[in-house]
């Protein structure tokens, strides 16, 4: 259950940066992250009601961790948005997918014991990302210095998604409305709306993300973290195969090469872990 989860979650968001990236060159970046914060919680707070009745604990230590996480997903997606509106999505994609790498490898520090042939697989899943962001001619990829920050972020968000003490959709509510309070003070510095254009790929991108958020919380709650983190970490290679063949994003041969290996590295963990 935790790998089909985990895959939902991908999926979700892989559709969602499509619409992200869409979004990124119509409206301001912090009008964008509150409008999707708050679709987003309007959609995961009342499920969460619902599915958990406000179970707790809900005192200031319980709290502090899905508040990070969400904290750490409005910096994630900062970041990610700025490396997409300066690269191609399926360059992009790839590197912040090492949020699953990452988050893994917290894991295991934490006290979780993958097998060989897991650490083998992350290891090439870092390859991977390093030839995708190469292009000749460049020291790197454009977007690649923002994505590779945006995946240190996110999994920060991963790994406290993963060690929350509430029930999984409880934590996803607290975390979106976390989220949506500390950007809040983002869009009063630009106060403005979204262009009319921008309306639908931000509904879009909002619900994917609601979808993708409540999956992964779930599917962390279930464990374990490096099975969900790996398996969500798909997103990359479904958004990048999106930005070749419907996008029509033309990358160099050692790029093509990066994503396949990202790949199967990444499909590699969700199979063995």
């Amino acid at each position: 259950m935790t790998v089909l989860l985990g895959l939902s979650a991908a999926f979700s968001w892989a559709f969602a940066s499509v619409f992200v990236q869409k979004s990124s060159r119509l409206v301001d970046l912090r009008v964008m992250l509150v409008v999707m914060l708050l679709i987003s919680t309007c959609l995961v707070v009342p499920v969460a009601l619902i599915a958990d009745g406000l179970q707790g604990p809900f005192n200031l230590q319980a709290l502090g961790v899905p508040a990070l996480a969400g904290v750490a997903g409005n910096v994630g997606f900062l970041l990610m948005v700025k490396a997409m509106k300066v690269g191609s999505i399926s360059i992009v994609a790839p590197i912040v997918a090492l949020e699953g790498g990452l988050a893994a490898t917290v894991a295991v520090v934490l006290g979780e014991r993958p097998s060989p042939t897991t650490i083998a697989l992350l290891a090439l899943a870092a390859a991977g990302a390093v030839l995708v962001s190469i292009e000749p001619g460049r020291r790197t990829a454009k977007g690649a210095g923002w994505a590779v920050l945006a995946a240190f972020v996110y999994a920060i968000m991963l790994v406290a998604m993963g060690h929350t003490e509430q029930p999984a959709m409880t934590s996803a509510g607290i975390a979106r409305v976390a989220s949506l309070l500390t950007a809040i003070p983002l869009f009063l510095m630009v106060r403005q709306l979204p262009p009319r254009p921008a309306i639908k790929p931000l509904l879009a991108a909002g619900t994917l993300d609601a979808i993708g958020f409540a999956t992964f919380a779930i599917a962390a709650s279930l464990g374990p973290l490096t099975v969900a983190s790996v398996t969500s970490a798909q997103w990359a290679s479904a958004a990048a195969l999106i930005g070749i063949f419907f996008l029509r994003e033309r990358l160099f041969v050692n790029q093509y090469v990066g994503i396949g290996v990202t790949m199967v590295a990444v499909t590699g963990l969700g199979l063995v872990t």
